[in-house]
């Protein structure tokens, strides 16, 4: 399939070696910084018609961290609970900033991922959080997961927010330069 990037490049023709363009990937993704790396790879990856999401396996040590420290998620190991890890560079915003969500998954997508939830972050809001409020985040994203009568659920906030991360942490844990207690 031709795309804009090899239409550019000098052999011009589908080739099964690795192309310039997904070379200059490779090499942004090796080199850059994470804010530098998200703006260069959105843009190539468009061009190339790639996801704009990657699994991410320091947001699953950080979760290992978060479940074993409080018991509170005990019930994750207990049940076997699997949990898939996301960094998406999606511009995710509505009324109010997305900074992640908790998903769990239908039957017909369990079919193709191992997973019965998937956490994902929105690099785009969430690359100013420091990584104590990124723990914070995680926490949060943690508390969405539930058992129910009928299995694996995933728990509303009961308010805007949950209670106790509120009166933990405050009303603006996660605003920006916002200081907050390591919680691991």
């Amino acid at each position: 399939m031709q795309n804009e990037i090899c239409i550019k490049c000098s052999k011009n023709k589908d080739c099964e070696s690795i192309c310039s363009a997904l070379e200059l990937l490779y090499k942004i993704n090796k080199e850059q910084k994470i804010k530098d790396k998200t703006i260069m790879i959105r843009k190539i990856s468009r061009q190339l018609n790639l996801q704009d999401a990657e699994p991410n396996k320091e947001m699953q040590e950080l979760s290992d961290k978060i479940v074993n420290k409080f018991r509170e998620f005990n019930f994750i190991k207990e049940y076997n609970i699997q949990i898939g890890y996301v960094i998406s560079y999606e511009h995710k915003n509505g009324e109010k900033t997305i900074y992640a969500d908790c998903r769990k998954l239908t039957e017909s997508i369990k079919a193709y991922l191992p997973y019965d939830f998937l956490i994902t972050f929105y690099e785009c809001n969430t690359g100013n959080m420091n990584d104590n409020q990124k723990k914070i985040l995680m926490y949060h994203e943690l508390k969405h997961i539930g058992i129910g009568e009928k299995g694996v659920k995933i728990i509303p906030h009961d308010i805007e927010d949950f209670k106790d991360i509120l009166a933990k942490y405050g009303l603006e844990w996660n605003e920006f330069n916002q200081e907050v207690p390591d919680i691991l």
